[in-house]
């Protein structure tokens, strides 16, 4: 994907939390997982596979710049530690990068073959005064998997975990 791996991430998020923290802004985190991947690979093979993830890797590079800081996460995770960005923010880049990736067409340069869309969910939290990382990035991904719940293909926040945990 050309983007830095989880270990390179791990590193610049502890970092960007301490630098968070003395400068006092906001620093918010992103987590980003392909849609249905697994269909892309059982139907058209992990050569296809990887080049969902090499799109996805090219849309994070183009789109995040400045300190904001893409990682590969693992499987078809990614990760993004946007500095200086708070959850309003965060979720206004989310939503750019979301609507980008579903826009662009994955084929087969040889046969002009569709693959179909590549959509992506993603979770965001902003840093909280009691975060860890591991806590930060807790929120993120149950923040993930709330918009997997809800019909992926979609960005919900920390504060949609609170509004569903109220709802029931």
């Amino acid at each position: 994907t050309g983007l830095p791996n989880r270990r390179a991430f791990d590193l610049g998020l502890d970092a960007e939390i301490e630098r968070a923290r003395a400068d006092h802004t906001p620093l918010t985190l992103l987590i980003a997982d392909v849609d249905h991947f697994k269909k892309f690979n059982d139907s058209f093979g992990h050569r296809v596979g990887d080049e969902v993830l090499k799109l996805v890797g090219r849309v994070l590079k183009s789109m995040l710049k400045g300190r904001d800081k893409p990682a590969r996460y693992g499987g078809e995770e990614f990760c993004m530690v946007l500095p200086t960005t708070d959850l309003d923010g965060g979720v206004a880049v989310a939503e750019q990068i979301r609507k980008a990736i579903a826009q662009k067409a994955l084929k087969s340069a040889r046969t002009g073959q569709s693959y179909g869309q590549v959509t992506i969910s993603l979770g965001c939290a902003s840093l909280e005064p009691s975060d860890t990382a591991a806590s930060m990035m807790d929120r993120a991904d149950a923040a993930l998997y709330l918009a997997k719940t809800y019909g992926r293909n979609r960005t919900c926040t920390q504060s949609d975990l609170e509004e569903a945990r109220k709802a029931g």
